[in-house]
């Protein structure tokens, strides 16, 4: 199957999750992430801010920040034409940015290699770290300039991991762990 085909294939499949199951999904996500070591070494995350039919971040915002953690989230930058990372606070105010997607009305900007754990969201995922996202690229672009170090964990409903390798192309960046509502999967990147 190309790109396109299996975007076409989970974009259909999520529209169909119902609020209570983004909910659960979002809750176990989050109890999880707690868990993990790379959750217990890491102050400042990035996270997204999720859509409509991605599996809730609130539940992670939230285990994030109780921890006294920070959190910065992509945003459009209009200067620049893309996507970069800016600091996110429960209290601050949010717009309906670019492309419709929920981000902070203030900008206090975030670099890429100063962030010590990403959380992103996708379409499908596979056991090697392949993900497929919406297919502009802007993850893979913030990812390529963090520290190759840095933990990146997938968030997604399980049914989103597939068994097949995904198409991968040399601009495309792995996530090392992936973390469903029913389990955990550390990558063989």
């Amino acid at each position: 199957m190309t790109k396109d085909e299996i975007r076409a294939g989970m974009l259909a499949r999520r529209r169909d999750v119902d609020d209570q199951t983004r909910r659960d999904a979002g809750k176990a996500i989050a109890e999880r992430l707690a868990s993990t070591a790379a959750f217990a070494r890491s102050w400042r995350f990035c996270c997204y801010l999720s859509t409509p039919h991605e599996v809730t971040s609130r539940y992670i915002l939230r285990t994030v920040f109780e921890a006294g953690r920070e959190v910065c989230i992509p945003a459009w930058d209009p200067m620049a034409q893309t996507y970069g990372l800016f600091a996110y606070d429960p209290r601050m105010p949010l717009i309906t940015g670019h492309r419709g997607i929920r981000e902070p009305s203030i900008r206090i900007p975030i670099l890429p290699w100063d962030v010590n754990c990403f959380i992103v969201p996708g379409l499908a995922f596979d056991s090697h770290g392949g993900r497929l996202g919406y297919g502009k690229g802007y993850y893979d672009r913030i990812l390529a300039q963090a520290a190759r170090t840095v933990p990146i964990i997938a968030v997604c409903y399980d049914w989103q991991v597939v068994d097949d390798p995904l198409p991968f192309e040399p601009h495309d960046i792995r996530v090392h762990m992936i973390i469903t509502n029913q389990r955990f999967i550390t990558c063989a990147v």
